[in-house]
């Protein structure tokens, strides 16, 4: 709870989860005992009063304090004859997997099977009652921003789902881009995932099962197969990207390729909380920083920018960006967020380095500055025009950096270092740890090679929806 990666957000949505939880199971007679400390202490505590012999829980990708803990854990369990189960909950696999396997493994842990179904809760019989009390602190206090949170419970997770693959989703491919869009056009489904009120299993034979039922004469039905099997791409992909985190744990602190991790970040604190705060100057960059202080989420393209801004323009380490972010998250998963941080800051050695132009996205994605306008509310009497040309006379502040000089400057340092033979070298050897394959056959009868890296800068755009 104390670590810089967590938020109150998060504990308001860890809370909910549980509550909602503990509520169903006391309609069963029986309850959830919460203990607030470490959990080595905690269980020593617990095994005292009830001598139990096996403990059970869910494999969790998180960061480098979860690991230690799980460490932790298992040395205790040892130590004390007590038998530690870890199941997954995800298609990852622990310890890693040959990246030519990866999508076979998957396939068969989520798609091969459909999900169990929830069996009938019967009065628990013999179950022990502990009295005492745990001692739990009292949560943060929640500001007002609370009620613009996603609600994180199973009973929301299903409604969120079945909104989803039943009216919204037609809207997914197109309507993802835009953060106009995004809050009704995206699943919404990542709170959920990050959290375990769903899991990739449920919503991928939900979402299957969705297309097997869609009525080949409806007009709408070709549109409906295209964002829905977009969808279904996505959520291998999530997994592809936190199997890189499980395989590799120290990529939190350091860029998996090992050519990238000297990069002479200048790490201003000024510009730095000027970032966080949506101070920038650059009205789509505070839009979608105060939109994520406030809400929790933003669409993945805004998250790319704002992190692209941050390394590239204003020169900040993707470390340092790291813990504000994930404290904005309301769907927060290091698995996710730390190999996205590093291929969004470029240092991944293979994939083209991103340089988002944040007046480009403003055209293209915002053009009637509908969004900058909502989320900076001292532009809201600013005209469109004046906007997009810069021409802000209200109490706004002027960019605190030149965009095109120092993202160019940062492009030159990465491409400098990119054609460097030692560079080259180990891009080969990251590739084929943690690099995604093609499905198709010819692929995987070829000589293992990563993509050619693309030698040029996207300055103005990224190459596809993301």
């Amino acid at each position: 709870m104390a670590a810089t990666d967590t938020s109150a957000m998060h504990a308001h949505a860890w809370w909910q989860a549980v509550s909602a939880l503990r509520a169903g199971l006391r309609e069963h007679h029986a309850d959830i005992l919460i203990a607030h400390g470490e959990v080595v202490e905690k269980l020593a505590k617990l095994h005292a009063r009830i001598p139990f012999t096996t403990l059970f829980s869910h494999q969790e990708v998180g960061n480098g304090l979860t690991y230690k803990r799980d460490q932790a854990v298992a040395a205790w369990c040892r130590n004390n004859g007590v038998q530690y189960r870890e199941f997954p909950q995800s298609g990852v696999r622990r310890g890693g997997i040959n990246r030519d396997r990866f999508r076979k493994f998957w396939m068969s842990r989520i798609a091969a099977s459909p999900p169990l179904q929830v069996p009938v809760i019967r009065q628990p019989q013999n179950i022990r009652v502990l009295a005492a009390s745990t001692g739990f602190p009292s949560l943060p206090m929640f500001n007002n921003h609370a009620t613009a949170w996603q609600p994180v419970s199973e009973d929301a997770a299903a409604e969120t789902l079945n909104d989803f693959i039943g009216c919204r989703g037609k809207r997914y491919r197109g309507g993802i881009s835009s953060p106009n869009t995004a809050f009704e056009a995206g699943s919404r489904l990542s709170v959920h995932l990050a959290w375990g009120t769903l899991t990739a299993r449920q919503t991928w034979h939900a979402v299957r099962q969705r297309l097997a039922e869609l009525d080949s004469r409806d007009p709408s039905t070709p549109r409906w197969r295209s964002s829905l099997s977009a969808f279904l791409s996505r959520l291998t992909w999530r997994d592809h990207f936190s199997q890189r985190l499980e395989s590799e744990p120290g990529l939190e602190f350091n860029s998996v390729h090992p050519c990238y991790r000297d990069i002479p970040y200048e790490n201003d604190p000024r510009l730095l909380k000027a970032w966080c705060q949506g101070l920038t100057g650059y009205p789509l960059v505070d839009a979608v920083m105060r939109c994520l202080a406030a809400t929790g989420f933003v669409n993945f393209r805004m998250r790319a920018m704002v992190v692209s801004f941050a390394c590239h323009v204003l020169h900040l380490d993707w470390r340092l960006i790291h813990p504000h972010l994930a404290c904005v998250f309301r769907d927060y998963d290091p698995g996710i967020h730390l190999p996205q941080l590093q291929m969004q800051a470029g240092v991944v050695g293979w994939n083209a380095i991103r340089i988002y132009n944040p007046s480009k996205q403003l055209t293209d994605w915002d053009a009637g500055c509908r969004f900058t306008k909502q989320w900076v509310g001292e532009l809201r009497d600013v005209t469109v025009d004046q906007i997009c040309n810069g021409d802000i006379s209200v109490d706004y502040p002027a960019p605190v950096v030149p965009f095109a000089a120092r993202s160019r400057a940062m492009a030159d340092i990465l491409y400098r270092i990119r054609k460097t033979e030692k560079a080259r070298a180990e891009t080969s050897a990251v590739y084929n740890r943690h690099g995604s394959r093609r499905p198709d056959r010819s692929f995987r009868a070829r000589k293992r090679k990563p993509p050619a890296p693309q030698q040029r800068t996207l300055f103005d755009d990224v190459d596809s929806e993301n």
